[in-house]
């Protein structure tokens, strides 16, 4: 079974991977952009896929990120580099995926849907000046942000989030008994039962993400087991 990873050992190997694919002169800039995001599993995601994988497959860096739009803990976000480009990225809490260059937009339908676009053509008028998109800003234990599944205020948690509250008990879901004695189960291992637990916590009423939900720490795990 594989050890989950810190936030530390995240950033580490990011800084082997920038030894590889970091240009000299770009070098002091992409080392104070992993500093300033060095607490956010959602940039780290996005920095580590970026340099284990380089979009052009030639030395670049990332030397700013800006936030298109996050839906249900699914960041939308775009990438600028030393060389001068602009990459889109779709990052959650556990991986990031390369979506294309900014210029060509989302082509992918369901993409477009998931994040609130009408079409590709409005996706690049919105964007067609990237310097005036919003910066992403660092998690801090102040955003309005589950600091567990990210998903933000008003939405509802990833399912097995350790935050989400129980709408029977009024404890933490994934801690208290409720979900077993409502499925009269002894323990949940099967994709049925979760399902039929999904069905009963709408039907009941689920409790969406509120700020002051979150605990008085930060989840430094990358892992989604609920742990510390």
């Amino acid at each position: 079974m594989d050890i989950p990873k810190t936030l530390e050992d995240r950033k580490k190997d990011i800084q082997f991977l920038m030894q590889y694919a970091v240009p000299e002169a770009q070098v002091k800039s992409a080392e104070a952009l992993l500093e300033k995001y060095d607490a956010d599993i959602i940039a780290l995601n996005l920095l580590h896929s970026f340099y284990i994988n380089l979009p052009e497959g030639m030395d670049d860096s990332v030397n700013g990120l800006r936030l298109l739009t996050c839906r249900q803990g699914v960041f939308l976000l775009c990438v600028f580099t030393g060389n001068g480009m602009q990459y889109l990225y779709m990052v959650n809490k556990e991986a990031a995926h390369i979506i294309g260059t900014l210029a060509e937009g989302i082509i992918d339908r369901e993409l477009l849907d998931f994040f609130g676009y009408v079409g590709n053509k409005e996706f690049l008028v919105l964007t067609e000046k990237p310097e005036i998109l919003k910066e992403y800003e660092p998690y801090t234990p102040d955003s309005n942000l589950c600091p567990s599944c990210q998903v933000a205020a008003g939405e509802f948690h990833t399912l097995g989030c350790p935050v989400e509250i129980c709408p029977w008990c009024s404890g933490q879901l994934t801690y208290c008994n409720c979900r077993f004695t409502k499925l009269d189960i002894d323990a949940m291992d099967k994709l049925e039962q979760i399902e039929k637990l999904q069905e009963l916590l709408q039907a009941t009423g689920r409790i969406a993400f509120k700020k002051e939900h979150s605990p008085g720490y930060l989840v430094d795990n990358i892992s989604d087991d609920g742990e510390e």
